[in-house]
Order: C-alpha cells, then sequence, then structure tokens
C-alpha cells in the first residue's frame, strides 16, 4: 500500500476512534453520592423553576407546561421537550424529571402528537439523550445523590427509587412518603400513615428512618442549619427548629399556605385573611412585607427572580425580581 494510502486510514481510523469515543462519554451518567436537585423550598411547590450553572431550567406555562432553558436574566429562553414536565432536578450536565405527555406543546405535530409518554425522564440539559428511567405515574421527584426518589402511586401509594443510570430500581417505604426535602444526605419527612412527625430517612445507611421532631408538622425545608415547616397544631402558622439544639421558634403568626426560602427570606402565601398575599419577610419573621395582593399558590425561586401562580389559574406564571425593584407581572415565554 502507497504511503498515501497508509495515511488516509490512519486519518480514517483516528476519525471512528473520535466517534466512538465521543458517542460513549456522551452516553455516559456520572453518579455522584453527593448530588443534589432542586431546592426543597421550590420542590415542595412543584418543582418548576430550577437553576444551574448560569441557566434556568423552567415548566413554561405558556407553552403546555414544556421544558424549557433560559439565562438567569430570563434571555434566550429555548425548549427542551414537546411534553409537560415538573419536579425538576438536575446535576453534573443532566435534568432529572417527571414528564407527562397529557400536556403537550401546541407546537407538535404528526406522529410525534399521537404518542403518550410519561414516567421518570432524564436528558442532557441540552434536550440530547433523553431517556426515561421508569415509566409509571408518580407524585414529587427528587435527586438524591446517586439516586432520583419519587412518589408511585401503584399500590396504593409507596416511595420508591431508581439509580440515575436506570439500574437497581427498589421500594423504599410502603407509604407515600414526601422525598423533596433532602440535605447532607438525610432526606426529612412528614409522616404519612402513623404520625405527622417529622422523620430523618438516612439515605446512605440504608435508607433507616427515626423521627426528628414530634407534632403535627407538613412541607419541611432544610436552609442553612434551620428546618421550616408550618405547624398544624398552630393553625398553619409558620415555624423553624435549628438542626443542632433543637430549638423552635415562631417566624410568623400568619397562616401560611405555601413557603420558600432562600438564605435572606422567607416568601410564603397567607390566603386566610381579609387581605391575601404573597409575602416575605426576614429568616427570623421580621421586616414583614406584601410583595403581591392576592391568593398565590406554586412559589420558585431563582438567584434573580420569584415566580408563583395566582389561585385558580393554572396558566399563567407571575414573576418580580426577587429584591423586589419591581411590581410581579405574567411571565409569558414564547415557545421557539
Amino acid at each position: 500500500m502507497s504511503r498515501r494510502g497508509v495515511l488516509v486510514l490512519f486519518i480514517l481510523f483516528l476519525f471512528i476512534a473520535g466517534f466512538f469515543t465521543f458517542y460513549l462519554i456522551d452516553k455516559r451518567v456520572p453518579t455522584d453520592p453527593s448530588n443534589v436537585g432542586n431546592t426543597a423550598g421550590n420542590l415542595q411547590n412543584k418543582g418548576y423553576f430550577f437553576e444551574m450553572d448560569g441557566k434556568v431550567y423552567f415548566t413554561n406555562a405558556s407553552d403546555n407546561n414544556c421544558l424549557y432553558s433560559m439565562n438567569v436574566d430570563e434571555s434566550s429562553p429555548k425548549r427542551i421537550t414537546s411534553m409537560g414536565v415538573k419536579y425538576i432536578n438536575g446535576a453534573d450536565g443532566f435534568l432529572y424529571f417527571y414528564m407527562d405527555s397529557t400536556s403537550k406543546s401546541s407546537n407538535v405535530t404528526g406522529l410525534g402528537s399521537a404518542t403518550y409518554q410519561y414516567g421518570i425522564y432524564r436528558c442532557r440539559t441540552s434536550g440530547r439523550n433523553q431517556t426515561c428511567l421508569h415509566r409509571e405515574f408518580c407524585g414529587e421527584v427528587n435527586l438524591c445523590g446517586e439516586y432520583v426518589y419519587y412518589q408511585s402511586q401503584e399500590n396504593g401509594g409507596m416511595l420508591r427509587k431508581i439509580k440515575c443510570n436506570k439500574k437497581d430500581l427498589s421500594v423504599v417505604a410502603n407509604e407515600m412518603i414526601s422525598p423533596v426535602c433532602y440535605d447532607n444526605g438525610i432526606i426529612y419527612y412528614t409522616g404519612v400513615t402513623s404520625d405527622h412527625d417529622i422523620h430523618t430517612m438516612y439515605t446512605t445507611s440504608g435508607d433507616m428512618s427515626t423521627t426528628f421532631l414530634p407534632g403535627y408538622l407538613f412541607f419541611p425545608v432544610v436552609q442553612d442549619g434551620y428546618i421550616y415547616y408550618p405547624n398544624g397544631d398552630d393553625n398553619y402558622t409558620l415555624w423553624r427548629s435549628n438542626l443542632y439544639s433543637g430549638e423552635q421558634e415562631l417566624i410568623t403568626s400568619d397562616r401560611v399556605d405555601c413557603f420558600n426560602v432562600d438564605r435572606l427570606h422567607v416568601y410564603y402565601s397567607n390566603a386566610v385573611s381579609d387581605t391575601p398575599a404573597l409575602v416575605r419577610c426576614n429568616l427570623d419573621g421580621s421586616d414583614r412585607t406584601v410583595l403581591y395582593e392576592g391568593i398565590v399558590n406554586s412559589i420558585n425561586l431563582t438567584s434573580r427572580y420569584i415566580y408563583f401562580k395566582q389561585y385558580g389559574d393554572e396558566s399563567t406564571f407571575y414573576h418580580m425580581p426577587i429584591d423586589g425593584s419591581q411590581p410581579a407581572m405574567p411571565f409569558v415565554v414564547q415557545s421557539k
């Protein structure tokens, strides 16, 4: 064979080897015990918004709840899925979420419009490699380390988990435990069948559970050494407890219907009032400020914006800067 022919074959070999190397890397799904998905506060509010690596991934109510990405300043929106999603999580360049084709983009036509898909899904942040980890109707979903924990609706409801690489599907508990409050290897959840205490589930120790805080308590959110929760024994006012000392304190005497927390403030819906509103206060309850008048839900946070819905209207998100510098307005994103 001539020298030129050998060179051509060598270049062809390098091309094929490079292609297969890229293919294998592209298909590889990293698993890391330290991975954490979305914030507990967002997931307690259906996980419609999730921020990672300078991007926000969100459910676009303007396009049948399809998954979109955009910059944190809301520029450059791009559609990722053609079907509705919620409980968005992510790590290491991948997104994990519940997808259900009962909500589908109006731009999908032909064969794609006739498909019916649902279940726990994984894809790259670009939208490539969409993979169904497990097909079933689910409730809440959370990425906890190497596993996706989710509420299964089978057999009256249970908590299941599946590894991010689609292996090791197993039943964690035979009750519909919420997995959305996850911190440092521990899931904090409210009891379902026997009590309404807050329990701890140690995901790195065989999913063993213990009672953490007795009471009639709901929707726990862990943030910077505290656990926040509405107290049903006290008219669903918002309390917090120090994770280390156990000291409890009242945050607000308002009834709290849903809430979210960042490192500076608590945001909550006070619906049972003559003047229902979206309210912000400091973490200790001081400096109560009304941000929006009306009954709201689905409060999601990013580093720049607050997103929420009005009660009775599932088709529109509202947004406002997290510093309160502008009033709330409808958040409308045209499909791309």
